[in-house]
């Protein structure tokens, strides 16, 4: 049995996700801020709007499994601003928006500083992005906010495939279907289970074709 680190995936497309892996032989180990129960899950529960960096380190801690084979960034606290908060009468809070960069962006960083030593060369671990951080659609400044969280973990990616053991990806998952969570949730998976080390800091489509940001 393999082991999984889930940040996120306890409700909504993430739950398939999380489905999906222990459908394929994997005990997880899911941070979490709904009640989920399954099999072969332990769950450890977190407040994403009351969430520090010593709870965050209380959570790691307890975390019993020594070594994983995937870790995995899909917890989603939105981001700020968009659309309207550009308008002059409307500011976006900035509490907001320093909690949403905490829980999507820098919580991960140090995240995976802290877990280094249930790394291997071979453990994978990945960010869920989004295709917003492409900047050739001028329309995307509707989602600055969210894209700009998704555009720092991909950077975020990319430093710690060069300096730190493991084997680090993104996935753009373009869209979720209604109806097709199971599918993309098992697309993902094939995806990530096909991950070799000479794949550390690329970028994938849900089907497993690299993403060229560049198009």
């Amino acid at each position: 049995m393999k082991n999984a680190l889930l940040f996120g995936g306890g409700s909504k497309w993430g739950a398939s996700l999380t489905k999906t892996l222990i459908n394929n032989n994997y005990h997880i180990d899911l941070i979490s801020s709904s009640n989920f129960e399954h099999s072969n899950v332990d769950v450890y529960s977190i407040d994403w709007n009351d969430c520090s960096e010593q709870k965050l380190n209380d959570i790691i801690n307890n975390l019993k499994t020594e070594k994983y084979d995937l870790i995995f960034f899909n917890q989603n606290s939105g981001g700020g601003p968009n659309d309207i908060y550009f308008s002059p009468d409307n500011d976006f809070p900035l509490e907001y928006w320093n909690s949403a960069f905490w829980v999507n962006s820098q919580l991960t960083y140090y995240a995976v500083k802290r877990l280094t030593n249930k790394i291997t060369d071979h453990t994978k671990i990945g960010w869920m992005l989004t295709g917003l951080i492409n900047g050739k659609d001028p329309e995307f400044w509707k989602f600055a906010g969210y894209a700009s969280v998704k555009s720092t973990n991909l950077h975020l990616m990319r430093g710690f495939a060069k300096y730190h053991p493991g084997i680090f990806f993104c996935i753009q998952p373009i869209w979720f279907p209604q109806g097709e969570e199971e599918k993309d949730a098992n697309s993902i998976l094939n995806t990530i289970e096909g991950l070799d080390i000479e794949d550390s800091g690329k970028t994938f489509n849900k089907d497993g074709t690299i993403w060229d940001l560049t198009q």
